[in-house]
């Protein structure tokens, strides 16, 4: 097991602060899986820091004239430090084992009969 600390930039755009912010935080487990050989087994954040946030407001209509409507879309751009837990695969030694397919039947057959 080791323990290290990673950052990241992320963005995440939402119709509400909360659904930006949530996207942010969804990412963060797709981006350290994707980034390490290791098995992950904790992610803990550390510390977030924002880097830029906005709003953009437009106005939308059905049919281009019919129920106009206000729309609001929120991106948030963050830089989130997590500390990682994870399992070396690299330094696990695996026993190499080989069976025939005749042994493995004859395994199967021993263990149906002693149940």
């Amino acid at each position: 097991m080791r323990e290290f600390d990673q950052t990241m930039t992320l963005t995440g755009v939402g119709e509400t602060k909360e659904a930006a912010f949530n996207q942010v935080f969804s990412q963060i487990k797709n981006k350290v899986s994707r980034e390490s050989n290791d098995i992950i087994f904790r992610i803990e954040p550390v510390d977030i820091e924002v880097l830029s946030a906005s709003v953009l407001t437009y106005k939308e209509r059905f049919l281009g004239i019919f129920f106009p409507r206000t729309r609001t879309r929120y991106t948030v751009k963050a830089r989130v430090s997590v500390r990682l837990c994870a399992v070396e695969l690299s330094k696990i030694d695996f026993k190499e084992e080989q069976r025939s397919t005749a042994d493995k039947m004859l395994g199967l057959k021993k263990k149906a009969k002693t149940q």
